[in-house]
């Protein structure tokens, strides 16, 4: 990599924020806003906000907020959906002409692709999957540097990425690692964020890949696992994919969603989004139920801020005992059909 020679002049944070199902803020981008403006206050910065969507005009009240000290926004019916070509043209106008200090983008579908388009552009790191972000002065480079921490060798350590001679520095966030700040906490800053609005003119005719059809998303939830209020998830102890499925059932019953771990998301039983865990998705329900969990520190790490734990595993000494509320020492898979079973005479 190119070392950038002008480095002081690159100040601010910038941070994209994605409109979620094209309806509503995601709440990843939230929770990022209020990291940002963390490190920002620490590092005596600025936060930016880029937001590019149809009508985004009525999201900019909410994201104001969490108190950002600018607002780049973008709106037009060709910004509906993420485009790979257009989304990344249009921020590399930004950052060129801005020099942030570091670009911050949630770990989506979106995200984990426009970061590293960016990131390429300007010759700089790109750190995917953080579940944590710091600033520190670090004497043996003469200056702040964004601290990345992410999971390595499979979840067993914890790694810290810095980026001390290019800029931007850049991070793609895990969605549930940060929490969103109050909004009486938020509004404790008076000065509203300066607005400005970006005019679309890309030439559209050089779009080499066109959507017939808007994008679908697979095995849809009703809602988010980090916004879930009740999760029930299968690992390796559900036994078979046909015991998994039954999970789908049981989230219904209950007005829940369902998570796994990695051997199901391997094993092909469900989707790779429903994964929870350090190279997965970080979940605080009210109430978490597994079943056939062991409990490795790789995925119960991401499940501390549970309110309830109910863990179903037939091995007594299985490690997430130890963290449960309550534990239920029976075969899971078979667990699963008989509290299908009774929930169904219950709401008769």
């Amino acid at each position: 990599m190119k070392q950038v020679t002008d480095i002081e002049e690159y100040q601010n944070i910038m941070v994209f924020v994605e409109i979620r199902d094209h309806e509503q803020v995601l709440e990843g981008s939230f929770e990022l806003l209020s990291k940002a403006r963390e490190l920002a206050d620490k590092s005596d910065q600025k936060v930016d906000v880029v937001v590019l969507g149809k009508d985004v005009e009525q999201y900019l009240s909410d994201i104001e907020l969490s108190n950002p000290d600018r607002i780049f926004y973008c709106s037009h019916e060709a910004l509906k959906h993420y485009d790979s070509q257009i989304f990344p043209d249009m921020i590399t106008q930004l950052i060129k002409e801005h020099k942030p200090f570091a670009f911050l983008a949630t770990f989506t579908e979106a995200g984990k692709d426009l970061t590293p388009r960016l990131a390429q552009r300007f010759a700089t790191g790109c750190t995917s999957h953080c579940t944590d972000l710091d600033i520190e002065h670090l004497p043996d480079y003469g200056r702040d540097l964004l601290l990345m921490k992410r999971p390595a060798f499979s979840g067993n350590v914890i790694a810290t990425i810095v980026s001390p001679h290019t800029m931007p520095q850049m991070a793609t966030v895990q969605p549930g690692v940060f929490r969103k700040q109050s909004r009486d906490r938020i509004n404790n800053k008076s000065e509203k964020p300066e607005m400005i609005e970006l005019a679309f003119d890309y030439d559209l005719s050089k779009i080499r890949i066109k959507n017939l059809s808007s994008p679908t998303r697979w095995e849809k939830k009703h809602v988010l696992l980090e916004e879930a209020s009740l999760i029930v998830t299968g690992g390796r102890g559900v036994k078979d994919k046909k015991t998994f499925k039954l999970l789908h059932e049981l989230a219904g019953l209950l007005n829940g969603e369902v998570g796994a771990t990695r051997v199901p998301v391997f094993k092909e039983w469900c989707s790779e989004e429903r994964m929870i865990g350090q190279t997965g998705k970080s979940i605080k329900p009210k109430l978490y139920i597994s079943f056939g969990v062991s409990g490795q520190i790789q995925h119960t790490s991401s499940i501390v801020d549970s309110e309830i734990i109910v863990s179903v595993n037939i091995d007594e000494k299985a490690l997430i005992s130890e963290m449960s509320d309550y534990v239920i020492n029976e075969d899971a898979a078979s667990f699963i059909k008989q509290l299908i079973t009774r929930l169904k005479k219950e709401i008769r």
